[in-house]
C-alpha cells in the first residue's frame, strides 16, 4: 500500500521554505502524495457554525508540541489561532510540484463551492500539465457559514455549487469545446486549454460522511478523502459506499479511498483499514515535524522507515 502526507501550509509550515523542503524529504522517503489545507479566512470564533472534526477522527492522535498549530484531540477547531498564516493550496501545490518529479501534489481540503470552476480548472489543468500529471483534488462542501457569509457565497446552495463546480470541471477539461448548463455556472462551446496530462482530467477526491456527500463520491469523485472514520465502523462505511458506486453505475474497484490517519497509527489498525477496502492512507501531521534544518530530512528518514516501511509491507 501506498502513503502520502500533510504537513505544509498552515503556522510555521506556511512558507516556501517549509514546502520545497519537506515535499523533497517527502518525495526521498517514499511517500506518494503531498496534500494541503485550505481556509480562504478564518475568524476567532464560529458562532453559527460546528467544526465536523472536533475530537480526532475515532483514533488516538499523537500528544502535540504546545507551540503546533493544529491539534486535533480538541474539541473545537483544530487550529490554534485564526492568526496563523494559511497559504493558498494551489500556490503550494505549484510550489512543491516543481521542487519534486514523482510525488502527486494536492488538496486536503480545498473548500470548492467559494471558487468559481472556471478559474480552478485552468489553474489545475495548468499544473497538471506542467508536472506531467501529478495534480490531484482533493475537495468538499465546507462547514463554516461564516467563511461563506465572507465570500459572498449562499451557505445552503453549498452542496448544489460543489456538484456543479466538479460537473463544470470535467467539461473543461475533457472537451475541445465545452458545454455546461446548471443553476450557478453556464457556459456554451467554451475553449479552455492546456488540458491536463492526466488521462480522465485531474482525479478530484472528496471528503465528508454525509449521505449527501457518500452520494456526491458516487456519483462524481475518482476517490473518497475520508477523516472521520473509526476502524470498526470502516467495513460498514466502506461497503456502503461501494454499494452506492455500483447504483451509480460505476467500477467501486476504480475508487481511490485514502484514510487519513497520524504517525501514531498502529499496525493493526492499518490493517483493519485496509481489510475494509482502504486502498491508500494520508498522514496527517500534528505538528511532529521539524519547520527547518537538519532534523526536518531526519524526521523524514524517522517517517521512511517507521511509516513507509510498514505500510508497503500491508
Amino acid at each position: 500500500m501506498k502513503a502520502g502526507i500533510t504537513c505544509g501550509g498552515i503556522g510555521p509550515y506556511a512558507t516556501g521554505e517549509f514546502i520545497r523542503n519537506s515535499a523533497v524529504a517527502a518525495e526521498k522517503a517514499g511517500f506518494t502524495h503531498y496534500l494541503m489545507p485550505d481556509h480562504v479566512v478564518q475568524f476567532g470564533a464560529y458562532p453559527e457554525s460546528d467544526y465536523p472534526y472536533a475530537g480526532g477522527s475515532g483514533q488516538d492522535a499523537p500528544e502535540p508540541s504546545d507551540d503546533a498549530p493544529l491539534h486535533f484531540d480538541d474539541d473545537t477547531y483544530a487550529n490554534q489561532d485564526p492568526r496563523h498564516p494559511l497559504i493558498d493550496p494551489v500556490m503550494g501545490m505549484c510550489w512543491a510540484a516543481a521542487a519534486t518529479t514523482t510525488l502527486e501534489v494536492g488538496s486536503n481540503i480545498l473548500v470548492l463551492p467559494q471558487r468559481n470552476p472556471l478559474f480552478l480548472a485552468k489553474s489545475m489543468a495548468t499544473l497538471d500539465s506542467f508536472s506531467n500529471g501529478r495534480a490531484i483534488l482533493g475537495v468538499g462542501a465546507g462547514w463554516a457559514k461564516e467563511e461563506f457569509d465572507a465570500v459572498g457565497v449562499d451557505f445552503k446552495q453549498r452542496g448544489k455549487r460543489t456538484n456543479e463546480a466538479i460537473e463544470a470541471m470535467r467539461r473543461l477539461w475533457l472537451d475541445e469545446y465545452s458545454t455546461y448548463q446548471g443553476e450557478h455556472f453556464a457556459f456554451t462551446n467554451a475553449c479552455s486549454f492546456p488540458k491536463p496530462a492526466r488521462k480522465g482530467g485531474v482525479q478530484i477526491l472528496i471528503g465528508g460522511e454525509s449521505k449527501a456527500a457518500m452520494r456526491r463520491i458516487a456519483r462524481l469523485g475518482d476517490g473518497w478523502l475520508h477523516y472521520n472514520m473509526p476502524v470498526g465502523d470502516a467495513p460498514q462505511m466502506i461497503g456502503e459506499m461501494k454499494d452506492m458506486t455500483r447504483a451509480e453505475g460505476r467500477d467501486p474497484d476504480s475508487m481511490r479511498i485514502i484514510k487519513i490517519v497520524y504517525s501514531s497509527a498502529t499496525l493493526d489498525d492499518l490493517k483493519r483499514y485496509r481489510d475494509a477496502g482502504v486502498t491508500e492512507f494520508n498522514i496527517a501531521s500534528s505538528g511532529e515535524v521539524p519547520p527547518s534544518g537538519p532534523s526536518l530530512d531526519a524526521k523524514f528518514a524517522e517517517f521512511a522507515e517507521s511509516v513507509i516501511g510498514p505500510i508497503g509491507e500491508l
